[in-house]
């Protein structure tokens, strides 16, 4: 990683956490593109490693709400198992949503996990309500109607699938490898909506990124 002063690292930090693109922060601290790129793929696997730790943490229960999703490159968000999709499992405790890669075979011999278009009614999935889903919102669309609120049985899981849906258009064709990485990223702003990003991730990079600790430790 290159010599960037702690400033300059603190403000690639803060534009991740503004959700600004790569591109968009290179040109804004006028920083080359790859070190903006290193930076962000760092600071996205120290969340994935937080993000699981905290998914063990909480010590998920048999009678927490699961449902399981999958990601197409060529599809996006999908609420069936294929066998050419990365398919995940998505836990609900507390109000907070937890992601776990899965294969076809382990959601097909696992029946107390369910599609997650079980969360909501078919018209729930709409575009127009992809449009309006907010990171950690307890609250519905507004283009879903009165009965879609009576038959709704999960908020999270239908707010979060709404969400993440709308935020990974923009990475259709993404590499697979890098999928999980953006979902872990995604539950993360989920669950901490509200809060400072910014600070939580210059207290999480020390204890979950070697490479953190590696390139910044003389750092001024």
């Amino acid at each position: 990683m290159n010599g960037l002063s702690k400033y300059y690292i603190k403000k690639i930090i803060t534009c991740f956490a503004l959700e600004i693109t790569a591109t968009e922060t290179s040109k804004k601290l006028r920083i080359n593109r790859n070190t903006i790129n290193k930076y962000y793929r760092m600071i996205r696997e120290a969340i994935a490693d937080y993000q699981e730790v905290q998914s063990r943490a909480v010590s998920l229960h048999n009678n927490d709400k699961k449902y399981f999703f999958g990601w197409h490159t060529n599809e996006g968000l999908i609420y069936t198992t294929q066998e050419d999709a990365q398919m995940f499992s998505l836990n609900i405790h507390a109000g907070k949503v937890y992601i776990k890669m899965e294969t076809v075979n382990e959601l097909k011999d696992n029946t107390e996990i369910t599609s997650i278009k079980n969360a909501g009614t078919e018209s729930i999935f709409s575009s127009e309500s992809v449009e309006q889903a907010q990171p950690g919102s307890a609250s519905f669309s507004k283009e879903a109607q009165p009965s879609d609120r009576d038959k709704h049985i999960n908020e999270p899981a239908f707010n979060f699938f709404l969400y993440a849906k709308q935020k990974l258009i923009k990475f259709y064709g993404v590499k697979e490898e890098y999928t999980y990485l953006y979902l872990k990223e995604l539950e993360f702003r989920f669950n901490n909506s509200g809060r400072d990003l910014s600070k939580l991730v210059l207290k999480i990079l020390p204890h979950h990124s070697p490479e953190w600790n590696r390139t910044t430790r003389n750092r001024k």
